[in-house]
Formats: structure tokens, sequence, C-alpha cells
């Protein structure tokens, strides 16, 4: 079995012939050794040649941002099916691929889904290439292609793109490392399909880290602004308010094309702000360094943003109510010298739970004052002092 290297001599590729005898071959591809062909001889001394599955990243969408390697991974393509659903393509780029590809086929999801085993087989006789948006496998879709080509003794070779992902993060000038996980914002107007965007989005902002969102795509995309009003709804609906008018929020519209746009405002004035179409995407910072904060300024909608933006810590919030209620209950207890012993393991358990939130230690935080409020309860559940939390 052979797989061609994508940047090699396409007439040295030795094609399958049902039943044809062959002599063993020395075949090369070029100067990179690593993606030679391989040849496998069966029992019947019948050449096999295995070809690869290219999983090829498209970059952001347009033109420009089609890697070289890219370009020459579709030429050498017998057939390239293009990732339709997990971003927007622009018109330029298809017209591109079409004109340098062999065959062209508009892949929705259904078919790299539920058709994913007969693309494998596929690319047992040819080479078969699957351009994705943005960087193959960042989005979890193409996973299960090279599950099942492995599974298949199909050959797969990552062809790295530009990611929405990084490109998002190096535009703003926010720090790589204090972001968080990822979320995805589905265009839907079920409050219950928005949850755990808010849930990551509270994780995140607890442990003050930055969260970007990533918008649905789907029937044309879904813009910043309405993003944020449908995060802004489901935030009241549910009670998990980790957003507010008042929020930070920084938008990213088509970046990679001529028209990109970032701006930063309060989540009450992107509502407003007229974008250009999607693709777009929202980034919620938690705490800003003061050099992330000078680059922000330039890109604000206006002088006044950062300075009336509220930037949430829910853990924070919730430890400083647990703090509050712990000593204003010790100041009570105190008044019973016979418990001043007790009271003092108390305090000092009080004392620990700030001085781990001050220091980002979420989980010795909830202990201390989880042993703290425990201690206290005791007391009342054996009726010796009575107080109500």
């Amino acid at each position: 079995m052979v797989d061609q290297r994508f940047a090699g001599n396409r007439q040295n590729v030795l094609r399958p012939v049902r039943g044809q005898r062959h002599q063993p071959l020395s075949i090369t591809s070029g100067e990179d050794n690593s993606l030679q062909p391989r040849i496998h001889y069966n029992q019947l001394n019948i050449t096999v040649i295995e070809m690869v599955l290219l999983l090829v990243g498209g970059g952001l969408g347009g033109r420009g941002s089609l890697t070289y390697d890219a370009e020459k991974a579709l030429r050498e393509c017998d057939i390239v099916y293009v990732d339709t659903y997990t971003s927007i393509w622009s018109d330029d780029l298809l017209v591109y691929v079409k004109n340098i590809v062999r065959k062209l086929v508009m892949a929705d999801r259904k078919t790299l889904e539920d058709d994913a085993s007969r693309i494998v087989n596929e690319a047992r006789e040819n080479v078969v290439g699957v351009l994705c948006p943005g960087d193959p496998l960042i989005a979890t879709t193409h996973a299960a292609l090279w599950e099942l080509a492995a599974r298949r003794n199909v050959q797969v070779k990552i062809v790295n793109g530009v990611s929405i992902v990084s490109a998002s993060i190096s535009v703003t000038g926010l720090h790589v490392y204090k972001f968080g996980k990822l979320a995805t914002v589905p265009k839907s107007d079920n409050v219950d399909m928005h949850f755990q965007a808010l849930v990551t989005l509270e994780e995140n902002l607890s442990r003050g880290l930055h969260t970007l969102l990533l918008l649905d795509t789907a029937s044309g995309g879904l813009t910043a602004a309405e993003a944020v009003e449908k995060l802004l709804h489901a935030a009241e609906q549910t009670g998990k308010k980790v957003i507010s008018g008042d929020t930070l929020s920084i938008v990213i519209a088509r970046l990679g094309s001529e028209n990109a746009s970032v701006k930063a405002g309060l989540a009450k004035d992107i509502v407003k702000l007229s974008l250009p179409p999607p693709p777009h995407s929202l980034i919620i910072p938690s705490s800003l360094h003061f050099t992330e904060r000078e680059i922000v300024k330039t890109y604000a909608i206006g002088p006044e943003v950062l300075e009336k933006a509220v930037i949430l810590n829910p853990f924070a919030s919730r430890m400083h109510r647990y703090v509050e209620k712990c000593r204003n209950i010790l100041n009570h207890v105190l008044q019973q010298k016979r418990f001043e012993q007790y009271v003092n393991y108390v305090k000092n358990y009080v004392d620990d739970a700030e001085k781990f939130m001050l220091s980002g230690d979420m989980v010795d935080s909830l202990l201390s004052i989880g042993y703290a409020e425990g201690l206290l309860d005791a007391l009342r559940l054996m009726k010796e002092v009575d107080f109500k939390w």
C-alpha cells in the first residue's frame, strides 16, 4: 500500500490494478522523506496502493489565509470535500479552490457525518481531501473521520491552517495564557441551549480568565449583537447572572477578510453596534493586565468604556458573602466568653478562606469557609447559640 505525498510528482503514484502483478519498486516523492509512499504486498504478491485522507485547514475563510501548503495539498487531491457547516467561506476562496482541484464536493453535516464511511473508503484508492475551516480538528467535528480512517488502515495527514481561536486572541492583544475554556453560542432561542456558555463564563471569570465564545454559523450565522442579547436573556431567566449590560465585550467580525472589524464596548452598547455580517466571535474578558488595557483602548468604541465596565468574579462574590456572614455570626458568638477558644478556631478558618481566595486558590478557600460554617452550625445544632444564616 502506498500513500503519496501531495508535494510529489503524481506520475510516481502507483494505481491499484486488480489482478495485476508488480515487481518491487522504489518510489520517491521529492526531498520530504517523512511522507514517502509505502508499498505493501499481500500473499498473492499483488501490489496494493494505500492512498491518504488529507484534512486540510482552509484558514479564516478568505483566500488570503489559505496557506501555501494547503493549496499544494488541494491540487494533489483526486476529490475535495468542502465542510460548509462548521464556518462560513468567502466566495472568492470557493471560486479559487474550484479552479485548482479536480473534483469539488460541497459537503454539509449529513455528508461528512453520515457518509464518513464512504469518504474513508474512497481514500483507499484516491487522494481524498476534506477542506476544513480554520485548523483541522480544532473543531472536533472531523475527529470521527480520523478515527474511522485509522481503524481501516487509511493514512491521515493534517495540513494545518490559521484558526479563529488563535487569530481572535492575537488580533485583540489579550494575553493567550489568560484564556480559559472555549464555549459556543448557538443560534437557538431556547434558553437551555445557552446555559453551558454561562457555566463556562462563570468558571473562567471565577479564575480570572478570559472567555472566547464561538458564534453559530448556521443559516447565515449569529451576529455578536444577537449573541449578547441571548446571553443576557439566558442569564436573567436562569439566575446565573455572569453577564450584564455593563460587561466588557470584545467583538471580532469577519476576521481574515477585507472588512474585518474588532470593537470593544459594554454589552448594552454591543447590541446596538453596526458590524459587517458573520462570521463573528465574542470575547468576555476577566480583569485586564495593564498592557492589555492599553491595547483594548485603541479599538474601544468610546474612551470611557474601560472605566465603566464591570468585571465580574462570581466565585469572589460568593466568598465575600460567606465570609461576611461568618464574621457577623462570630461577633454574636463572641459575646459569650465560654466559646472564646472555639471561636478562635472558626476565625482562623475564615481568615484562611480569605487568604486562599486572594491567591486564587478556589478549592482551599471553599474548604476553609466550609469548615468555619460547619463549626458554627455545630454550636447552633447543640442549641448553645441561636442565629440564622
